[in-house]
């Protein structure tokens, strides 16, 4: 894996870190619209939720994209690759936010019968839009987020059902951490083969995902983009109008299929893949400078990893706490939604000084 590595311009972190920042935001708005929103507006409902998993997938591209930049910095560094340094990089930076945001789940979980209007673990009113009807902790669940086996071994904890990307974004590192030695270490390629079928079998949806990452660290290198660049327009407007053919035919089977009692979100793994491999292209053209973004609220980025893993929890107590919400009507659903992105985002903020202070330097140097 010898290339030259892809320097990122000032400016150009500056609109990754804002993408990071809104992305979480977007996250957070989608489940509150869930929250708050849907139980008055399911029209509008079946295209936010895709937005949200939109958001996801830009969280996963960038991902890949800086996770490729950063093992090209590293070998270049070291002049081999620094295993040690990437795993110190990857815990530092994976471990703090996801290991609070699991203990303030117990907390929470510990509280909600004092709190709760139900005095029980039981939401007062019946949030179907939420999929579920308590606040509830299996510790089953709670053991396999703990080890990012949810969605391989167990399923995610329904207190937190946004840590299934976690878990998926963990065994990407794990991977990548094997790409610098696959040209020359047997033992590398079979570990490498082990780890992708094993979780491959264990949740298909994985290689998938895997495959629109690994396209994202591949469009890291210069020599790539290159290569590509003359096609992006059309891929990109391809894979487009694929995810919006696909959005209008999932969000006609949510509204048809008894709402959603029996739907299954069946369209999720293909609008994902495409909304991937389209943002993959727009990614290169913004660094290539042949598109345009301005960077808005960067300084979401400092706390956008703290929000995404401890908002979902917190949105739940809150719904246990305030049943009443709904009895405002569609203004009270509205208000409701407001107060609760702007608690969750200060909280978040005020959170992410403790645990991601890293994230906050290295934000500091490229807004300077």
């Amino acid at each position: 894996m010898n290339s030259t590595p892809n320097k990122l311009s000032p400016y150009f972190s500056l609109q990754l870190e804002s993408l990071r920042g809104i992305s979480a935001i977007v996250v957070l708005f989608s489940h509150s619209f869930q929250a708050f929103i849907a139980p008055f507006d399911l029209s509008l409902y079946s295209w936010v939720r895709l937005l949200g998993q939109a958001a996801v997938m830009i969280f996963f591209v960038l991902s890949g994209f800086l996770i490729g930049t950063s093992i090209q910095n590293n070998i270049q560094k070291h002049e081999n690759f620094n295993l040690r340094q990437y795993i110190r990089q990857r815990y530092r930076r994976i471990l703090p936010p996801f290991l609070f945001a699991s203990a303030f789940s117990l907390i929470l979980y510990a509280l909600a019968p004092t709190f709760f209007a139900s005095h029980s673990h039981e939401f007062q009113n019946s949030f179907g839009m939420m999929i579920r009807i308590t606040y509830s902790l299996e510790w089953d669940n709670f053991l396999g987020s703990l080890f990012f086996l949810n969605g391989f071994v167990t399923p995610t904890l329904s207190a937190n059902a946004p840590l299934w990307s976690l878990s998926f974004e963990v065994w990407f590192y794990v991977l990548a951490g094997f790409l610098p030695f696959l040209k020359h270490s047997v033992i590398a390629k079979l570990s490498f083969a082990l780890v992708l079928i094993t979780l491959t079998a264990l949740n298909p949806q994985f290689l998938i995902y895997l495959l629109v990452w690994l396209t994202a660290f591949a469009s890291s290198f210069g020599h790539i983009q290159q290569y590509v660049l003359n096609h992006l327009n059309s891929l990109k407007l391809g894979c487009l109008s694929l995810a919006f053919f696909i959005a209008c035919r999932d969000a006609y089977h949510f509204h048809m299929i008894d709402q959603a009692k029996i739907y299954r979100g069946n369209y999720f793994v293909p609008f994902n893949t495409l909304i991937g491999l389209a943002f993959v292209c727009w990614l290169i053209q913004l660094q290539q400078k042949l598109s345009y973004y301005q960077p808005v609220w960067v300084k979401s980025a400092s706390f956008s990893y703290t929000l995404y893993v401890t908002h979902f929890p917190l949105l739940l107590f809150i719904l246990g706490c305030f049943p009443q919400s709904r009895a405002y009507g569609l203004g009270g659903a509205v208000l409701a939604l407001v107060a609760t992105m702007l608690v969750l985002v200060l909280l978040a903020s005020l959170m992410a000084k403790l645990l991601e202070p890293q994230q906050r330097k290295a934000l500091s140097r490229s807004m300077q």
